[in-house]
């Protein structure tokens, strides 16, 4: 079926849609919450990106909220981090992994948001 509406929409079939995600309330929640039922499928690989300041410790502690919500490790290979030009911030980039819902999704992100040194998310 998703090759069939891929193709009818001009889309090439192997592609796919993400809603990135993130953490919102109210009524943007249920917008979203929209939004992902119509683009994604559950259970999905997907990435998660968090940028922040700390450097190894903050990358662990990205890692750890990933891992506290997906109860599963996350072997190294998945896991990447480069630091800003200035070095002031590290981009940690963790996946593919393997989610069962956007409920879930939503959990990572809040997850990632606990610790103060992350200042944004994708």
């Amino acid at each position: 079926m998703k090759k069939k509406v891929s193709k009818m929409e001009g889309r090439v079939a192997q592609t796919r849609n993400v809603v990135m995600g993130g953490t919102i309330t109210g009524e943007s929640a249920d917008e979203w919450k929209v939004l992902d039922q119509k683009v994604n499928s559950y259970p999905t690989v997907r990435g998660f990106t968090a940028i922040g300041t700390g450097g190894d410790d903050f990358v662990q502690a990205m890692v750890g909220a990933v891992e506290s919500v997906l109860q599963i490790p996350i072997p190294e290979g998945r896991v990447t981090h480069k630091l800003s030009s200035r070095g002031k911030y590290v981009s940690v980039n963790i996946g593919p992994v393997t989610v069962a819902s956007s409920d879930q999704v939503q959990a990572v992100y809040n997850a990632m948001r606990r610790d103060v040194r992350m200042k944004y998310f994708l």
